[in-house]
Parts: structure tokens; C-alpha cells; sequence
């Protein structure tokens, strides 16, 4: 157990900074993570014994493929979880939606059915509504921008309660990247998108995205979204490299924009209900490989955008990069998408969300 000890043990180490450790007494029913520093070590522990205490056998379940970031959070945790338990604490894992689509399984991590869950925000806003306003359109240049803004001390514990609130233990942020625009239609400007009928999340401020910007944004669960582009029932979607190659939507769209809107922001999640059941030791290894999983997911997100890039240009589609000048375009007429924002989330989350993002602006 060694090697892979000192590696979740470094990985953790890399986390705590951005992402903290939770309180961990079972007899704490605010499992509230809090933001430590990095000389607060004392919970990463090479002389903590877990493969004492309860067996449990655990469910994690994902939306996602197993060859995307999602799935290797998924395979990381899993492992990790039975290594350091030595087979005490075992996780069934479940793939592609295999146990219901992100809404279900949210819904299912909430009642305590399932115990781990990850995946979009915008899905989880569902349930923490407030989670929608990380969502904010041209708002982050880039993904590492998007994780400095999320590990923000004020950010980070504000969401923190949120999720509380609605029956989640929040273990982190992470990305499968920035999100594209694909098409059939050449994309240059902001009159190329007016009209294209584009599959989104149900998310409110993601179809208020698309409304702003012309075109007709239609929800739609992601496993009908390849056979809807086949027949033509939509004309574009949207999604980072990783789907889009992950899931060869590729093969029905022949141009990748690089509209760079949103982060594909995700969360990993365990089951309020579940967590407050464990012992603090327990409590502590969970939290203790979730951070380790989410600065995992980051660096194994930035390692294979380059790869994906290549290998959906291979098969045949083409990268379009769009001018500076169209792109301040699309972010000025997203202004509108603030103010709705606004109205729903309160100036206070906004303002938050929009200082946390220009402090970490590179």
C-alpha cells in the first residue's frame, strides 16, 4: 500500500489549499467542510489504521463514460477507498447513467440510495439552485481560473452550506474543461448562430445563454442527444473536447466552435444522510480521497485536452477559433443573463461569484 498511500497522500496535500477538510465528528450534524491551511495536516495521517471499524459496501453512480474524467474520479475513489480499507469499505461503481440520468441520481445521493455522486452543476442546481449562478456566462477565461474562483475561501463556504442544506456533503469542484459549441454550420459571428437549434442542459441560465444569443436552445437528455443530431432534430450542441470525443459526437458535427462560454463545471458528492451515519475516522477517509480525487480529476482533465483536440480533428471535424472581437460580442449580448442572475440569486451571490472570478483572473 505504499506507493499509492504516498500518492493519495500527496495528492491531498496539493488539495487542501484549494478545497479543505470537512469537521468530522459523527456527532456534528453540520458536516460543513472547513477551509484549513497547509501546516493543518494532522487528519492526513500515514499512522491512521482504516482498515478497522464497519464494512459498508457503497454506490457511486455517474452520468458519465468510463474514459472521461468523470469515470476516472469514479475508478480513483473506488480504488483508493478499498486499498486504504483493505477491502473493509467496498464501492459498486455505475456508468452511463447504468442507475438513472444526473437528475435521478442526484435525487437518489440526496435520499441516501446512492452514496456518491458526480457530475454537472447544472444538473445538482436542480437541487441546490443556488448552484446555478456558477454557471455565468464568459465569466472564466479558462478552466484553472474557474478551480482558483470555486476554492475561494468565501466561495467555497458559502456553497458548502448550500449543499448541506439540501442533503449533500460537497467534496469538491473540478472540470472536464471549457465548453464548445458544434455544428453543422460554420460558425464566425454572432449572426452564424441565430436560429440553430441547440441541445442544452435543463438549466435555466443555460437557456438563457442561447436565448441571448439568437439561437433556440432545446433541453434535452444527453442520451438522445447523438441520435437527435443523426436525424436532424437539432442542429448543434454543446460540450467540452471530452464528451464531444468521448461520446463521438464528432461523427454528426462537422465544426467545433470555440466558444470557451462556460466551464463544464462538475461536483463530487456524497450523501448527507450517509456521511453524518460514520464514524469520524471514517468521515476523515472519505474526505481525505475525495480531495485527493478532485485534484486528480483537474490535472487528468489538463493532461488529455490536447489528445482529445487531436483526435476529433483526425476523425474529421474541424476547430473553428472565433475573433476577439465576435467573442466580445457573444459576452455583451450575455449581459441580460446576469441581470436574470440577478433577480433570482440575489446581487450578494453575483457580486461573490464575480469578484472571486476577477481576483483569479490570469
Amino acid at each position: 500500500m505504499g506507493k499509492k498511500w504516498i500518492k493519495l497522500v500527496s495528492f491531498a496535500m496539493a488539495g487542501i489549499l484549494s478545497i479543505g477538510l470537512a469537521a468530522c465528528s459523527s456527532s456534528n450534524s453540520e458536516s460543513t467542510p472547513a477551509a484549513t491551511t497547509g501546516s493543518e495536516s494532522s487528519a492526513i495521517s500515514e499512522g491512521v489504521d482504516y482498515t478497522q471499524g464497519e464494512s459498508y459496501t457503497f454506490i457511486f453512480g455517474t452520468d458519465g463514460a468510463e474514459d472521461t474524467v468523470n469515470g476516472l474520479v469514479v475508478n480513483y475513489m473506488v480504488d483508493q477507498l478499498n486499498e486504504l480499507t483493505g477491502g473493509r469499505i467496498v464501492v459498486q461503481k455505475y456508468f452511463n447513467g447504468s442507475m438513472g440520468t444526473d437528475t435521478e441520481l442526484c435525487e437518489a445521493t440526496q435520499a441516501g440510495d446512492v452514496t456518491f455522486f458526480n457530475g454537472s452543476t447544472a444538473f445538482t442546481a436542480n437541487f441546490v439552485t443556488e448552484l446555478s449562478a456558477v454557471d455565468l456566462p464568459f465569466l472564466y477565461s479558462n478552466a484553472a481560473q474557474f478551480r482558483a474562483t470555486m476554492d475561494e475561501p468565501e466561495v467555497q463556504e458559502f456553497y458548502n452550506e448550500r449543499y448541506n442544506e439540501n442533503g449533500f456533503v460537497l467534496l469538491g469542484f473540478y472540470d472536464q474543461g471549457m465548453r464548445q459549441m458544434t455544428s453543422n454550420k460554420k460558425i464566425q459571428s454572432i449572426e452564424d448562430i441565430a436560429g440553430q437549434k441547440i441541445r442544452v442542459m435543463e438549466n435555466e441560465l443555460h437557456i438563457a445563454i442561447w436565448n441571448a444569443l439568437g439561437a433556440n436552445p432545446t433541453p434535452m437528455a444527453f442520451s438522445e442527444v447523438y441520435m437527435a443530431l443523426q436525424q436532424g432534430t437539432i442542429d448543434a450542441q454543446e460540450n467540452p473536447f471530452e464528451v464531444i470525443y468521448a461520446n463521438k459526437l464528432y461523427e454528426q458535427q462537422k465544426y467545433i466552435i470555440m466558444t470557451n462560454h462556460l466551464p463544464a463545471s462538475h461536483n463530487l458528492l456524497i450523501s448527507k444522510t450517509i456521511f453524518d451515519s460514520l464514524s469520524a475516522t471514517d468521515q476523515e477517509l472519505i474526505l481525505l480521497v475525495g480531495a485527493a480525487a478532485i485534484q486528480y480529476a483537474r490535472e487528468q482533465c489538463d493532461s488529455r485536452l490536447s489528445e482529445r483536440m487531436d483526435l476529433v480533428t483526425t476523425a474529421g471535424s474541424e476547430i473553428v477559433t472565433l475573433e476577439d472581437s465576435v467573442l466580445a460580442e457573444m459576452q455583451e449580448k450575455c449581459e441580460s443573463v446576469y441581470d436574470t442572475a440577478r433577480q433570482k440569486y440575489g446581487d450578494a451571490q453575483v457580486d461573490m461569484q464575480i469578484q472571486a472570478a476577477e481576483k483569479n483572473k490570469k
